[in-house]
């Protein structure tokens, strides 16, 4: 398949090399610095768990040329660039576009795309878990097995065809695509679970080996109020039932423990701290795009979150103090 990727930072360069390894035709759009580390180095990925490397050779231009087709393009960018990308986008010949990452604002970006491209092109949004750190010449990828492509449309599966196209780009790779059925709904509770980690890892400059017992043990109870504000405003809970985990006593447990973990190791680091610290903007855009779901339902009580929420710097003091 002929494919355009739009992004190779740390979850574009995972994405590229999967793409790349299911012997798709791949086409990636990079400009400035990291254009030219492509072109001279390949896509390097240093796999932080696995304790290998890998380097593919996609193709690499700054500009997509009209008048060539994809069969699918992904676009992996930080929620608030991918509007600016819409235009460039809409001018791209391929019936099928994937937005990768934490879109808080999916509704309007769907709308926006379809006014600008017209109906006849398919807008899908999805999410990929994993993390890391750019270094050099080369990508420091964490992540659990092979990851996953979580995808869907903003309040519907993708259709049948379009599923079998998604598929077939991954070929026989163990990384699959995850179908959800309201991604909208997927985001917002995403964002539930991770801004909490993102409010302690600043309050505690961004080093979550201080951080003690009772505050990471906040997160789980932090996420259990925000999906209740989720379900309060209207937003559906997906995947369906995902909220009744936060009723088993076993499972917060297990979460809590896990979080203790990774707080006090590197995965900590590549996971969570080193992307706040690299990514404040993104940090600060999705913390406004999901608090606006109190002025839907402001009587809803939020004690914990409102309790790490009130620890978290300012914004303009994170900018000052991790913008260099």
């Amino acid at each position: 398949m002929k494919i355009l990727v739009y992004g190779c930072g740390v979850i574009g360069s995972y994405l590229t090399h999967v793409l790349c390894s299911a012997g798709n035709d791949v086409t990636v759009c990079a400009r400035g610095r990291t254009r030219k580390i492509l072109e001279k180095y390949g896509l390097r990925i240093k796999h932080k768990l696995q304790k290998k490397k890998t380097i593919d050779r996609p193709r690499v231009i700054g500009k997509a040329d009209e008048n060539e087709h994809y069969d699918i393009v992904f676009s992996i960018m930080q929620g608030q660039q991918q509007t600016a990308l819409l235009p460039a986008l809409a001018e791209v010949d391929s019936p099928l576009f994937v937005l990768v990452g934490n879109n808080l604002c999916a509704a309007d970006t769907e709308s926006e795309f379809h006014r600008l491209a017209g109906d006849n092109k398919t807008l899908l949004f999805g999410f990929q878990g994993t993390g890391g750190v750019r270094e050099g010449n080369h990508t420091i990828c964490v992540r659990w097995g092979s990851s996953r492509l979580v995808v869907g449309g903003l309040h519907s599966e993708p259709s049948e065809h379009d599923k079998a196209v998604i598929r077939s780009a991954f070929g026989k790779m163990k990384y699959r695509p995850v179908f959800m059925d309201d991604m909208e709904g997927w985001l917002y509770c995403h964002a539930a679970f991770i801004l909490p980690i993102v409010y302690l890892s600043y309050k505690r400059g961004c080093d979550l080996r201080t951080a003690g017992s009772r505050e990471v043990n906040d997160i789980t109870l932090a996420a259990k109020e925000a999906y209740g504000l989720i379900r309060r405003a209207g937003k559906k809970i997906c995947p369906a039932g995902d909220d009744a985990f936060f009723d088993s006593r076993m499972k917060m447990t297990v979460t809590n423990l896990a979080l203790r973990a990774m707080a006090k190791t590197f995965v900590g680091e590549l996971a969570a701290t080193d992307h706040c610290r690299n990514a404040v903007t993104e940090m600060e855009y999705i913390d406004r795009e999901f608090n606006r779901l109190r002025d839907i339902a402001p009587e809803y009580r939020m004690p914990v979150w409102d309790r790490m929420r009130a620890a978290l710097p300012d914004w303009e003091e994170i900018h000052r103090i991790y913008d260099r």
